[in-house]
């Protein structure tokens, strides 16, 4: 695993993190609220991105699921790494 990979998890895990710390429920919010906002748009971008190389992945990946949840977790930083 690449460093970029190692970076992608652990900026999931933060924006994660910020989730559950950014719930009303929670009488001192501590998290940053816009940092859900950037992990919608993360998510979004990534949904585009299986429809986009649905053929590619599909290809590269004996199981579709795994495949996809790679690519919502990596985005491109998987799909490069896919064969033509």
């Amino acid at each position: 695993m690449n460093i970029g990979k190692k970076l992608t998890i652990i900026l999931w895990i933060f924006l994660g993190i910020n989730f559950y710390l950014t719930l009303p429920s929670i009488t001192l919010m501590v998290g940053l609220p816009f940092l859900n906002y950037l992990a919608i748009i993360l998510i979004s971008v990534h949904l585009v991105e299986c429809c986009v190389f649905y053929k590619k992945i599909a290809d590269a990946e004996s199981n579709r699921f795994l495949g996809f949840v790679k690519t919502l977790i990596f985005g491109l930083l998987y799909i490069k790494d896919l064969k033509d």
